[in-house]
């Protein structure tokens, strides 16, 4: 019997999903005592905290994680109630408006973060 391509693209979906949160489950409370301990936090303050190297990586890791995770969660909505054979089309489109939006959110967010020097 042939093996199906896809068969296994629920538990990477789930897996990345997890991962996802996990990060922003670690960088959130991290990233809250940095503000906590910062001081007051004017704009130099703000700008001074995403001039090192490291915390622009992690910020940019944040945002993918965040992105990858609203795409799985909307892929898997569309799929549960987008299902029927008339509604692939509007699937389709949905699926396209939402990967470039997120697209663009990433690329403003590396731009946001790579202008701070």
């Amino acid at each position: 019997m042939r093996r199906v391509g896809g068969a296994h693209r629920g538990l990477d979906m789930w897996l990345a999903q997890r991962a996802s949160a996990v990060y922003m489950a670690l960088f959130l409370p991290v990233f809250s005592i940095l503000l906590l301990t910062a001081g007051p936090l004017d704009f130099a303050v703000w700008y001074d905290l995403f001039i090192p190297v490291g915390m622009k990586i992690a910020v940019l890791l944040f945002v993918i994680a965040l992105l990858l995770h609203a795409w799985i969660g909307l892929r898997e909505i569309f799929i549960d109630y987008l299902h029927c054979e008339r509604c692939l089309m509007p699937r389709l489109g949905l699926y396209f408006f939402f990967a470039t939006l997120y697209l663009g959110c990433l690329v403003w967010a590396i731009d946001i973060l790579w202008s701070v020097k």
